[in-house]
């Protein structure tokens, strides 16, 4: 399952005086800024849209209350999720007006955004430990049948996915339980069309057995993953190195 995403940039103190004032600038009047090029350092962070905000204790957020949109171009750019909780430098330009491929969200920040033309992590900067409690899950329907498979957290929310025979997908997880499903209806219609049928698999979703330092690791790393199989009606966690033989898309 591919996950929309983008990423949040979180300002932190920078090399001279012009350029943070011009970021603050920016945040409180971004009007002023429009269709001009300027380049931002800060530090990434990568769940939802793609922002700057005013200084690292906001980098612990993910979705900050005061930010400045960076807009990436869905045509040609990739999500940049390996550069979460990273510095970097973006440069682009300003702008709340609709551009070739570029995202524009006008429910928020008033629409206005830097359009990502460069970016580039800054790696003599000291290394940040900043907490980001994101667990994936990878799941591999081991059964002769597609399936429906819902992730139900304790709390509100929830995940649904769907696999065919032998497919593995990766999805953001919750402590809760994971739940699979018949689907009823002809082989050649989408499962999406199809009908729920009766659940055929069912388990536990802890994080219990993640490393104590997970929240601090890479979003890539396998600290913050777990293996699922859905076979013999359950959906049984399995060692991280049998998941890594799986065949992902």
């Amino acid at each position: 399952m591919k996950r929309t995403c983008s990423v949040i940039f979180v300002l932190a103190s920078v090399a001279t005086n012009l350029l943070a004032t011009e970021l603050r600038d920016v945040l409180a009047h971004p009007e002023k800024f429009q269709n001009r090029r300027i380049t931002v350092v800060g530090i990434a962070r990568v769940p939802g849209y793609f922002f700057i905000c005013p200084d690292e204790k906001a980098a612990v957020k993910k979705n900050p209350s005061k930010a400045l949109l960076v807009r990436k171009n869905n045509s040609t750019q990739p999500e940049y999720r390996e550069m979460d909780r990273k510095w970097v430098q973006v440069t682009g330009v300003v702008s709340d007006e609709k551009r070739d491929g570029y995202e524009l969200d006008t429910s928020s920040f008033e629409g206005h955004g830097i359009c990502l033309e460069k970016i580039r992590v800054l790696r003599d900067r000291p290394q940040l430990r900043i907490k980001d409690d994101t667990v994936f899950g990878i799941f591999k329907n081991s059964m002769a049948e597609p399936l429906r498979v819902e992730v139900v957290p304790k709390s509100e929310g929830g995940v649904i996915f769907f696999l065919k025979p032998g497919d593995v997908d990766e999805t953001e997880i919750y402590e809760g339980r994971a739940v699979a499903s018949q689907l009823e209806g002809p082989r050649n219609v989408s499962p999406y069309k199809q009908k729920v049928g009766q659940p055929v698999a069912a388990g536990e979703i802890t994080f219990r057995s993640l490393p104590s330092d997970y929240e601090y690791s890479d979003e890539s790393s396998e600290k913050r993953r777990l293996y699922f199989k859905i076979i013999d009606h359950q959906i049984k966690r399995v060692d991280v190195s049998e998941g890594r033989t799986w065949k992902r898309p």
